[in-house]
Formats: structure tokens, C-alpha cells, sequence
């Protein structure tokens, strides 16, 4: 038995809508064109190893569910499922006369778990779009930082800290012929010793060293990645103590990483909408939050799911990043109180009937 796949899905559609930003009105020249839909398999599939719950194309912009699989998600009240029952008639491609005992009930699936589900998503998309926020407006360079760059001396002499980098600068030491010894009971606190023979014997090779003078590993290893110790004599001079700021380089490092494979898999053309915006904000997602609240307070007072949005214009503003940052995160507050409130007296069941799915599915399949 065949796996099942994308193209037999395709033959066994029994619904088919465009979805996403073009099914809301809220598309731009760039916008993709999403497809979503519903397939039957046959029983040999269903019974077999070759059932697949849901199969999309390589790019992912065409997803199809098993039946089966979409009513899960819908007695769940996943928002992305709810919203493809209520596209508008224009984006409906193909519908079977079996899809009716869902899509004419299709209002019996509405719950107080909207609030969760659609409040949920809604609360990502804030998430997502202080994340872009933040490195939009931090930009990281391509080098990465060393623990060099979160080291600070505290001088034994003149009495004051300042960054390891300055202290050599000011110094003309060479990070390479530091020695550290780890101070006992100090967390990253370390003593400073400095190699001048070491240095005398780097800058002319005939210089001829004794037995007795150190020689340091320097402050951070050759792979560039830690701090080390070195041995140091006894009598050696103490130059002054170093603090290393070890949860900062660690914090700089998940954070290096986050970016640089954030550029490497952005959207460049939704990048440049970003970026060309005076706000430094993700439209499209802070868009798709206030379209969301909206949808589910709507719901919530009894007035169905309605896809395409009578703001339309004002949302668009926001994709477009012409609306104040600040001004969005206010009005999003207030619509999950908003929310909050339409939920508490909303007239929605709490959960589905388990009856009328069994009932529905049934049908479908019959």
C-alpha cells in the first residue's frame, strides 16, 4: 500500500477555498495566495499504514486535511480551521455535496474556547511582532562577540573598573600574555597577572627567556569561546582583578544565533515592507492580532465569524506601518479586555457536541 500523498488528495477533494490575507480583503501586490482543503480518503488508506491526516506542497502554501483531521481542529476551535468555513463565497473553488452537513452547521462549532484559541493567537502575533521589533531596531553584525567583549578589571592600583578591552588599550597589554587565577569563593572573579617577558620574547625572537619568568595562556581560549587559567609562580605581580560576565556572552550568543537565522529565513519582501515603515514594526502580524480580537469579541456576542473586515483600510494602515506602535499596543490592551468581558457573558456553549460531530462525520462518510 502507497503512502498517500499530495496529488491523490487532490483527486479526493471535497472542498477547496482560498485563504489568508486574500480571503480577508487584506492582501497586498506581494501577498501569496494560500489554498486550503478538505479530502476523503478511501477505506484502504483509512485502514492502512498510507493514511496521511494532512499533506501540503513544498512551499506550503496549499494545505488539504482528511476530514477526519479537520474536525478535530474544528471541535477545537483552532481559528485557522474556523476561518476556512467562512471564506467568502468568491473564494470558495469547489464544494461537494457531501461538505454540506458540516458547512451548513458549520456555526454549531462555535465555543467559548475562542477565547483561548483566536485570544491565543492573537496574543503570538504580539509576540512576534516585539520580536521583529527588537531586531529590526538591534541589528547584530555578522561577527559574533567574544567573552573579551563581557570581561571587566577592576584596577588594583588606580582603584576603578572598566572593560578589559580598554584596560589593554590603556595599558598596551596584550590580551595573550594575561594570566588569570581564579579567585576562591568568587563566582567569575579572577586575579590579573600580566607576561612581560613573554611579550619582550613575541616582539624579537632572539630575546632569551629564563626558567623562572611565567608564560600566560591569555584571558580567553584559542577557539575564542572561554575564559582560561594559567599557572601562576608564586611572588608573581598582581595587576588587578577581572569580572566575567558569563550569562551575558551566553544571553549574546542565543541571541547572535536567533538573528542571523532569523536573515537567513526572513520574507524579503515583507522585510522591506518593515524596514521602509517609520515604526520598525511587523504590520502583518500586529494586523493580523487587532483582526483577530475583533473577530472573537464578534463571536462572542453572538455575531458569527466574519471574515472580511469592515476596517479594512485602517488595517491595512497598520500592515503598512503608518499607525504608531505605541498607539497599537494601547488598542490591543483594551480589546482583550474588551474580549474578556464579551466572553464572560457570551451566550456560546463551553464545548461542541460530541453527538453532532459523530453525526455530521457520519453523514459525510456515508
Amino acid at each position: 500500500m502507497k503512502h498517500y500523498g499530495f496529488q491523490r488528495a487532490e483527486q479526493d477533494l471535497i472542498y477547496k477555498v482560498i485563504a489568508g490575507s486574500r480571503a480577508y480583503g487584506l492582501d497586498l501586490p506581494t501577498s501569496d495566495t494560500d489554498y486550503r482543503g478538505i479530502y476523503m480518503q478511501p477505506n484502504e488508506y483509512m485502514l492502512s499504514t498510507g493514511y496521511a491526516e494532512q499533506v501540503a506542497d513544498k512551499t506550503n502554501d496549499i494545505v488539504y486535511y482528511d476530514i477526519n483531521r479537520f474536525m478535530s481542529l474544528l471541535q477545537q476551535n483552532n481559528p485557522n480551521i474556523i476561518e476556512n468555513l467562512y471564506v467568502p463565497d468568491k473564494c470558495v473553488i469547489h464544494i461537494d455535496d457531501r461538505m454540506m452537513p458540516l458547512y451548513e452547521n458549520r456555526d454549531a462549532f462555535l465555543t467559548k474556547k475562542i477565547k483561548y484559541t483566536f485570544g491565543g493567537y492573537a496574543i503570538s502575533q504580539i509576540k512576534k511582532a516585539r520580536g521583529l521589533n527588537k531586531k529590526i531596531v538591534n541589528p547584530m553584525p555578522k561577527d559574533r562577540l567574544t567573552p573579551l567583549d563581557f570581561c571587566y578589571i577592576f584596577e588594583k592600583e588606580d582603584g576603578y573598573m572598566m572593560k578589559a578591552k580598554q584596560w589593554l588599550r590603556k595599558h598596551n597589554f596584550n590580551q595573550d600574555h594575561i594570566g588569570l587565577s581564579e579567585m576562591p569563593n568568587g563566582v567569575q572573579l579572577y586575579k590579573v597577572y600580566y607576561d612581560w617577558l613573554g611579550e619582550q620574547e613575541n616582539d624579537n625572537p632572539r630575546y632569551e627567556t629564563l626558567n623562572s619568568q611565567p608564560r600566560y595562556r591569555g584571558i580567553i581560549s584559542d577557539d575564542g569561546h572561554e575564559i582560561r587559567h594559567s599557572e601562576i609562580p608564586k611572588g608573581a605581580p598582581l595587576h588587578g582583578f577581572l569580572y566575567y560576565n558569563k550569562d551575558g556572552y551566553s544571553s549574546h550568543c542565543k541571541d547572535h544565533k536567533e538573528y542571523w537565522e532569523w536573515v537567513g529565513n526572513r520574507n524579503p519582501h515583507r522585510y522591506n515592507d518593515n524596514v521602509q515603515n517609520k515604526h520598525n514594526y511587523d504590520g502583518k502580524n500586529l494586523m493580523h492580532c487587532l483582526r483577530m480580537l475583533d473577530m472573537a469579541i464578534e463571536i462572542a456576542n453572538g455575531e458569527g465569524v466574519n471574515l472580511v473586515r469592515p476596517n479594512r483600510e485602517w488595517l491595512l494602515s497598520v500592515r503598512k506601518g503608518q499607525v504608531a506602535y505605541e498607539e497599537i499596543m494601547e488598542l490591543i490592551t483594551q480589546k482583550k479586555d474588551d474580549m474578556d468581558a464579551a466572553f464572560d457573558t457570551s451566550p456560546l456553549p463551553d464545548k461542541v457536541d460530541a453527538d453532532l460531530v459523530y453525526n455530521i462525520l457520519l453523514e459525510i462518510r456515508s
